[in-house]
């Protein structure tokens, strides 16, 4: 037990900066926040776990933050600058670091990054938390291609700030990334590409009119360890062209690198009190997926968005995942969340997409997508006073095994996973986060968690 809980020299002299600013005096509302900061915040807690892993709301959509092993202690500090878009040119930068008693490593970097605002172009170089697409931003269980889901990667990116206008009544929002996997990888030290083009049509009224996106989100791995690299193969993975001589054969024949992506809209129906928000993607992996529907492969969604300070219910959502199509591809199923060359679509032992995707690991990092899934998720965000906000979610996932490894009627297991989570608001920036999870389902125990967690935010 002494070895679980044992921390290094860094994570003990990060955690008594963490007290140092976590007892430090309030400081006066009156007080103008310096220019170095615009953001500051202390936290820590524990989770408490009946099983071997946190229930699945727990571990979910964390930036990895939270171990997949059950109990364990955690603290962590956050703070940061955002650039003012009213400047020509503005600078930025974020730190978010937590501490973790369970697991190597003990400490976790979610967000170190920084970079610059110019005009209309925002440019980052670290690791970043990032919300993609187009579902519900507050209450969705994760996009099917890049969730929040697995801990930050490393990345160079360049994009639009937001969604700026291109003519009247059309909006667009790009992004183009270069990143670095890491040694936890089926092929070490891959590279990942990633591109999204996204446009927006309808005027930018907050209360009135109806949106319509459109969009990409294109992902590829690509390069590491014995592998193909250098610009020209940069471009190569860029415009999804074929490999020269140096790559493998399958890559020669198809695009270069693991690519996938989703194709995706939405709809949104804006008002004065409420909004109605409905959005749609559907997967691909090579060009007989780039089409938008398939039967069977779609993550479909619907939120209700209140703006009504007096409504006690303020933001419903409802999502249906399906990825049990593999596509129409003549050179056989498109297995969207693994690859002969680059194996799982993982990172640091976190699927990278759907979180109800789960991967049985392997030898050499290899992991075995359970990609034959249907699932079900619905959560309800209310405010009754500053002490009872609740939030109430509910997924229910069946899974049928993988396309290489497909269970019959009797072995397919079916989970319910229940979360309630409620923050408390005090003075002096105190806050007392709590949260209930349990996962339950044919063929298993139930599996009990909470999460306790005290934060004191000062600027």
């Amino acid at each position: 037990m002494a070895k679980r809980y044992r921390l290094s020299l860094k994570s003990m002299g990060l955690l008594a900066g963490f007290a140092a600013v976590f007892f430090a005096p309030s400081p006066s509302p009156a007080a103008e926040h310096p220019e170095l900061f615009d953001r500051l915040e202390v936290y820590t807690g524990t989770v408490l776990s009946s099983g071997n892993e946190a229930p699945f709301w727990i571990r979910s959509n964390q930036d990895g933050r939270i171990s997949n092993d059950g109990s364990a202690l955690f603290s962590g500090m956050r703070f940061g600058r955002d650039a003012d878009s009213r400047r020509g040119f503005d600078w930025l930068y974020g730190v978010d670091t937590a501490i973790r008693s369970s697991t190597e490593p003990a400490v976790r970097w979610v967000d170190a990054y920084a970079g610059f605002v110019w005009k209309n172009l925002r440019f980052t170089v670290g690791r970043k938390s990032e919300i993609f697409g187009l579902t519900d931003p507050v209450l969705s269980a994760g996009d099917e291609v890049y969730s929040r889901n697995a801990p930050t990667i490393p990345k160079v990116a360049l994009s639009t700030n937001g969604y700026i206008n291109a003519a009247d009544w059309i909006s667009v929002n790009a992004y183009l990334a270069h990143g670095w996997m890491g040694e936890e990888q089926f092929v070490r030290d891959a590279f990942l590409q990633q591109r999204f083009l996204y446009l927006r049509f309808g005027d930018s009224m907050a209360d009135r009119g109806i949106n319509f996106y459109a969009g990409v989100h294109d992902v590829a791995l690509w390069g590491g360890d014995g592998k193909p690299s250098g610009l020209n193969n940069f471009i190569r993975v860029f415009l999804g062209a074929q490999g020269g001589a140096d790559a493998a054969v399958s890559d020669q024949k198809n695009s270069l690198g693991d690519h996938r992506g989703v194709i995706e809209c939405a709809l949104q129906l804006k008002g004065k009190m409420r909004d109605f928000y409905f959005y749609a993607q559907t997967m691909y992996e090579d060009r007989s997926g780039l089409k938008f529907w398939y039967p069977g492969d779609c993550l479909l969604g619907g939120s209700l968005i209140q703006k009504d300070p007096e409504s006690r219910i303020l933001r419903v959502n409802l999502e249906y995942l399906d990825t049990r199509s593999s596509g129409d591809s003549p050179a056989g199923p498109d297995n969207f969340f693994t690859n002969g060359e680059y194996d799982g679509w993982v990172h640091e032992g976190y699927a990278i997409g759907h979180p109800f995707i789960r991967f049985i690991r392997g030898e050499n990092f290899a992991y075995n997508p359970e990609n034959l899934v249907k699932g079900i998720n619905a959560s309800m965000l209310m405010r009754f006073s500053r002490s009872l906000n609740p939030l109430v979610r509910v997924a229910w996932i069946r899974s049928s095994g993988s396309f290489g490894n497909p269970l019959p009627d009797a072995k397919k297991t079916t989970v319910v996973a229940c979360d309630v989570s409620n923050t408390m608001l005090f003075k002096d920036g105190w806050s007392f986060a709590q949260q209930v999870s349990i996962d339950t389902g044919n063929g298993m125990n139930p599996n009990f968690g909470v999460v306790l967690n005290v934060a004191r935010r000062l600027l």
